[in-house]
């Protein structure tokens, strides 16, 4: 079983700005029919409590059981000068995880920045512990600005390995 999220469904998300920055959905980028930016791109790195300094974006997710399970978030690559485009994963009100995105090009055809942007996307993993089979929050912060979400899936078991993310898994009541 899969939860992919929507890509810029607000059905499900709820986004909270912070610090002068906030999320916005980007029609028309990413590999579907949009994608959620932070921004401005100038606002200031958020590295410490990101709960109430970074922007967040809030997604209802619904699990089946308890467990621990790993979180991939399809994030658009881009450059930056800084050398670094990071986010943070959390469910409920567990700690994030700060999960770094390549910004930098080596020059290299095949350095992981160039695959990338070739592939256009980018897959940062981090995993989630469930303790009871419910209804949770994940919760998805900006730690650098301009950092770009295409989707998240969240892999309950049976996720195919592949270029595209699987379809998104709707709310059944």
């Amino acid at each position: 079983m899969c939860r992919s999220t929507p890509r810029t469904s607000t059905a499900r998300c709820r986004a909270a700005g912070r610090g002068g920055a906030r999320w916005r959905i980007v029609r028309g980028l990413g590999r579907g029919t949009g994608a959620v930016e932070a921004v401005p791109t100038t606002a200031p790195p958020v590295a410490e409590d990101l709960a109430t300094r970074s922007p967040e974006l809030r997604y209802r997710v619904r699990f089946t059981t308890a467990g621990t399970f790993p979180v991939t978030v399809f994030r658009l690559p881009s450059l930056d000068e800084r050398g670094k485009r990071r986010l943070a994963v959390a469910l409920d009100d567990q700690p994030p995880t700060v999960l770094s995105g390549q910004a930098v090009a080596t020059g290299n055809r095949g350095d992981a920045w160039a695959r990338n942007v070739e592939e256009g996307i980018e897959k940062l993993t981090a995993r989630v512990t469930v303790s009871a089979p419910g209804e949770h929050v994940l919760r998805v912060f900006m730690v650098d600005p301009g950092i770009a979400v295409d989707q998240i899936v969240i892999d309950t078991g049976g996720v195919a390995g592949g270029y595209l993310a699987p379809p998104e898994s709707y709310r059944r009541t």
